[in-house]
């Protein structure tokens, strides 16, 4: 099965430092489930609690308040962007940018290279997903 997170619909709890590392925690992504193109092809929706690490990491900005719900963003790892998605899993270890923003303007942008997600606890279905 293939999996990536949508960034709309996924909530944003906390930023932080620790150690040149920059963690995004989450209490809830979105995941799109297909045997196809996650997001793209007929499959399922799910909700789970996460936390993306990006290492060597320069945060450019962050929320003001927290959580913030998210309305778009990308993520870039190496040459390659990612609209709206944060593939599953995206470990890499070239260069990357996260950029997400909420819907009254706040911005997240952090860059640095190397990109880890952990997905915490269980998945809960959501819906079935059927694009138009």
């Amino acid at each position: 099965m293939n999996s990536s997170i949508e960034i709309h619909d996924s909530v944003v709890d906390a930023v932080t430092e620790v150690g040149g590392k920059a963690v995004l925690y989450s209490s809830a992504v979105y995941i799109h489930k297909s045997l196809g193109r996650p997001g793209l092809d007929p499959g399922t929706g799910w909700v789970q609690k996460a936390k993306l690490t990006i290492a060597d990491a320069t945060i450019k900005s962050t929320f003001a308040a927290f959580p913030g719900q998210v309305l778009a963003g990308y993520l870039k790892l190496g040459g390659e962007t990612f609209d709206n998605e944060i593939p599953i899993p995206p470990n890499l270890n070239g260069d990357v940018e996260l950029r997400l923003e909420t819907w009254n303007d706040q911005v997240i942008l952090v860059s640095g290279r190397g990109a880890e997600l952990e997905l915490i606890d269980e998945p809960t279905y959501v819906e079935d997903f059927r694009p138009d």
